[in-house]
C-alpha cells in the first residue's frame, strides 16, 4: 500500500467514528423500503381513486398537467447537482470533505430554485397556456410556483438521506408524505373542489414531511466534522458538474418522455382546451394501476446506488460488477413475471 492510499485510509476512519450518522445496510434498506411502499402505495392508490371519483375530468387533467410539470421542474431546476449525491456523497466523505460537499450543494440548489420560482412567477401567464391551454390560470400557476420550491426541498434532502444510506429516514418521510398529502388534500377538496387544493396539499405534504426529516437527521448532520483542509473550488466543481450535467440532461430526456403525451394531447390534438383537458384526466385515471410498479421500481434504483458507490470507492469493484449483473437480472425477470400475471388477470 502506498503512502498516499494509507494516509486517504486513516483519513476516512478518523472521520467515520467522529460522525454520528448511522447508516442503514442493504437488506435493512431493502426490508424498510418494502414496508413503507406497501402502506405508501396502498394510501396513494386510494387518493388516486377517490381523486379521479370527486374530481371532474377536466379538473383531474389540470392536476396531471400540474403534477407532471413539478415532477419535470423539480429536477431540472437545480441542474442536476443533488442528483450527484449517491455517486460523490461517499467520495467525499471518505476523504473527509462531505461537510464542504453538503454546504456547497445546498447553496447551489436554493439558489437555483429560488431563481426557478421567480422565472415561472414572472412569466406565469405563458407557463398557463403551456400548462393548461390558455392564460386564464395565473394565480394556480403562482402557486404552483410555490408549490415548486417545496418539492425542490423535498426532493434533494431525499437524495441527500439516500446517499447518506439514512433509509430509516427516508422511508418515514415518504410514509409521512403520503399520508400528509391524501389528508390535507382531500380534506381541501372537501371545502374548495378544484385542483388548487389538490396543488395545496401537495406542496404543504412536501414541505411538512421535509421539515420533519431534517429535524431528525439534524443531529447527525451537524455533527460532521470540518474539512481537513480547504477544499478548492477548483478542484470540486468541474468534477461535480460534469456528473451533475449528464444527470440533468438524462432526467430532462427522461421526464420530457413520460410527459410529452400530456402535452401533445392538450396542444396538438386538435380539441379545445377544456376538452383536450378532460381527454388529460381520462388518461390520468387509466394509468394508476401501471405507475404503482414503476414508482415502486424508482425507489429500488435509487435505493441501490448509494451502496454500489461505497463498495466502488472501496476498491470492491468486481463485486460491484457482479451485483449489478444480478441487479439487472433479477428486474428483467421480475417485470417478466408482472407482465404475465396483468395477462392472466386480465378479462
Amino acid at each position: 500500500m502506498t503512502c498516499s492510499s494509507q494516509n486517504t485510509a486513516n483519513r476516512s476512519e478518523d472521520v467515520a467514528p467522529a460522525s454520528r450518522l448511522k447508516t442503514d445496510t442493504l437488506a435493512a434498506s431493502v426490508a424498510l423500503l418494502l414496508a413503507a411502499t406497501l402502506i405508501q402505495r396502498s394510501v396513494g392508490f386510494g387518493r388516486g381513486i377517490l381523486f379521479c371519483r370527486w374530481l371532474s375530468p377536466e379538473a383531474l387533467g389540470q392536476w396531471e398537467m400540474a403534477y407532471s410539470f413539478l415532477l419535470l421542474a423539480a429536477p431540472l431546476a437545480v441542474l442536476g447537482v443533488p442528483g450527484s449525491f449517491g455517486r460523490y456523497a461517499e467520495h467525499f466523505r471518505q476523504r473527509g470533505h462531505l461537510r464542504t460537499f453538503l454546504e456547497r450543494a445546498a447553496l447551489w440548489t436554493a439558489a437555483c430554485a429560488a431563481a426557478a420560482v421567480a422565472i415561472i412567477a414572472w412569466l406565469a401567464p405563458t407557463f398557463s397556456t403551456l400548462l393548461f391551454g390558455s392564460g386564464e390560470h395565473v394565480p394556480l400557476i403562482w402557486g404552483i410556483a410555490l408549490v415548486l420550491a417545496s418539492v425542490v426541498f423535498h426532493h434533494t434532502l431525499t437524495a441527500l438521506l439516500v446517499s447518506l444510506r439514512m433509509y430509516r429516514i427516508v422511508s418515514a418521510m415518504n410514509l409521512a408524505h403520503s399520508l400528509l398529502f391524501a389528508a390535507t388534500a382531500l380534506t381541501a377538496l372537501l371545502w374548495q373542489p378544484g385542483v388548487a387544493a389538490i396543488v395545496f396539499g401537495y406542496g404543504l405534504a412536501s414541505f411538512l414531511s421535509g421539515c420533519g426529516a431534517l429535524a431528525w437527521s439534524w443531529p447527525g448532520l451537524r455533527s460532521l466534522e470540518p474539512p481537513p483542509e480547504r477544499l478548492p473550488h477548483g478542484d470540486f466543481w468541474p468534477k461535480l458538474l460534469r456528473f451533475a450535467f449528464f444527470v440533468w440532461l438524462t432526467n430532462l430526456l427522461s421526464h420530457l418522455f413520460a410527459i410529452v403525451d400530456r402535452y401533445m394531447i392538450l396542444h396538438f390534438s386538435g380539441m379545445n382546451a377544456e376538452t383536450a383537458l378532460e381527454q388529460v384526466g381520462h388518461y390520468h385515471s387509466s394509468r394508476i394501476v401501471p405507475l404503482l410498479f414503476v414508482s415502486f421500481a424508482d425507489l429500488l434504483a435509487g435505493l441501490v446506488m448509494p451502496h454500489w458507490t461505497d463498495d466502488w470507492e472501496a476498491g470492491r469493484r468486481q463485486d460491484v460488477g457482479r451485483r449489478v449483473n444480478a441487479a439487472l437480472k433479477a428486474t428483467g425477470i421480475g417485470m417478466a413475471g408482472v407482465g404475465v400475471a396483468v395477462l392472466l388477470a386480465s378479462p
